[in-house]
């Protein structure tokens, strides 16, 4: 995968009874390209979220970045910081099926784009909203950066049992990034889903950057860490390559 020009767009998946918005990024150039479902923070469909699908489109990824809020809060994009508990509970909103469903419209959709393979890339809460989808939907690889409260039950997405417990449904390879020192994701979590994943038998690699905090892939943050976030994406992009 090489930086490629991308083009952008925003469509209507039908979901349900319902019409979920998504925001789509693509190389300019036809071609056969891996499909990838982007899972945003509590934030929404944020410009971080939009410049991370991207950047995945410049890859050679064809990249769709769904409204996991639409049910209750179409199109939100919440500013960083300010807005903060107005998504945790968003996120609280969120329910297995809802995901499931929200994430299946998105792969219908890449498949009917042609894309090569099936895959999620998710950002904290998103990135447990991608742990979840792997472990239902028939995906070749997820990566997930900082995802919480997989190992708890303290959101509605990780009920009635800890998330982690559906690990063995997972059946593509699997990549978690982590900051070290991420508070709200000690070294104790990290631990069982490392023990999880091998007990379950999962390609996996779990990624731990010592200094990094929580939230470091993206710029124009206090906690954006470059040299943190370049080594991460150049994972990414092999893991997308297969």
């Amino acid at each position: 995968m090489s930086d490629a020009a991308i083009v952008t767009e925003w469509i209507d998946l039908k979901v349900g009874d319902a019409v979920m918005s998504a925001y789509l990024a693509r190389p300019a150039e036809p071609g056969e390209y891996p499909g990838v479902v982007v899972g945003h923070e509590i934030y929404g469909q944020h410009a971080t979220a939009r410049a991370a699908a991207d950047r995945l489109a410049s890859l050679g990824v064809i990249a769709v970045l769904p409204d996991l809020f639409h049910r209750v809060a179409p199109r939100a994009e919440l500013e960083l910081h300010v807005d903060r508990e107005r998504g945790l509970e968003l996120l609280r909103t969120l329910t297995r099926p809802g995901v499931v469903d929200d994430v299946s419209a998105c792969l219908d959709e890449l498949r009917g784009r042609g894309a090569v393979s099936l895959n999620m890339v998710g950002f904290s809460a998103g990135g447990h909203a991608a742990y979840y989808a792997a472990t239902q939907l028939p995906l070749a690889a997820t990566a997930a950066f900082y995802p919480g409260w997989l190992t708890n039950t303290d959101i509605p997405l990780s009920t009635p049992e800890p998330t982690i417990e559906a690990t063995p449904g997972i059946t593509g390879r699997v990549v978690l990034f982590f900051g070290g020192e991420d508070p709200l994701i000690d070294p104790e979590a990290r631990d069982e889903l490392e023990e999880a994943l091998s007990t379950a038998n999962i390609q996996h690699e779990i990624v731990v950057y010592d200094d990094a905090p929580h939230g470091f892939l993206f710029p124009g943050r206090d906690w954006y860490r470059p040299e943190v976030a370049e080594d991460s994406w150049a994972r990414l992009a092999d893991l997308l390559r297969g």
